[in-house]
């Protein structure tokens, strides 16, 4: 039996070349059927049973299958942009994104808090404010260097949104920087 990183290697649909434009599939042997996307492709047993790759492409005696997704296209597109210098800077600015929506998502909940569009529009709003705050809490002191950072002070914080003595459920929700 061959090794766990050998059996991933081996079923990688990455090693099947497919040809968006005439709508086919080559497998590494350079056995071709046609696809569409949505799909699997299904290539017949007696092909695959008698290709000399058959022990690293599949343990199928019944031929190999390949599943399209139904945006296969798109989804090639986008792992091939993610290989370039400004793709990978598009996604580590989509998992900044992502994480603060998961943030708001967790502090929001899944359910709406209220009954009507406005209300609940409001409340995503209030979330989303708290969010900024503690990102705004959590940022470095200003510094006296010659490169200074850009921060707040607890002193400014306690500015935007008041002393805790006059919001008593306010600090529930923040951590001020003290």
């Amino acid at each position: 039996m061959a090794s766990s990183d050998s059996a991933i290697e081996k079923r990688a649909k990455s090693a099947f070349t497919l040809d968006f434009d005439s709508g086919l599939i080559h497998c590494p042997n350079q056995i071709t059927m046609p696809f569409r996307e949505g799909q699997v492709v299904r290539f017949p047993a007696a092909v695959c049973t008698s290709c000399p790759l058959h022990e690293r492409c599949t343990t199928s005696q019944t031929g190999r299958s390949v599943s399209i997704h139904p945006d296969e296209s798109l989804l090639q597109e986008l792992r091939q942009r993610q290989t370039t210098a400004t793709g990978r800077a598009k996604l580590r600015e989509r998992v900044r994104v992502e994480h603060t929506l998961a943030h708001i998502g967790r502090w929001q909940g899944i359910r709406a808090r209220y009954i009507g569009l406005r209300r609940n529009l409001f409340d995503l709003r209030r979330t989303a404010v708290v969010h900024n705050l503690h990102v705004l809490a959590g940022m470095p002191e200003p510094s006296t260097s010659t490169h200074p950072q850009i921060g707040f002070s607890s002193s400014i914080m306690e500015a935007l949104v008041g002393d805790e003595r006059s919001h008593p459920g306010l600090k529930n929700h923040l951590t001020f920087a003290r």
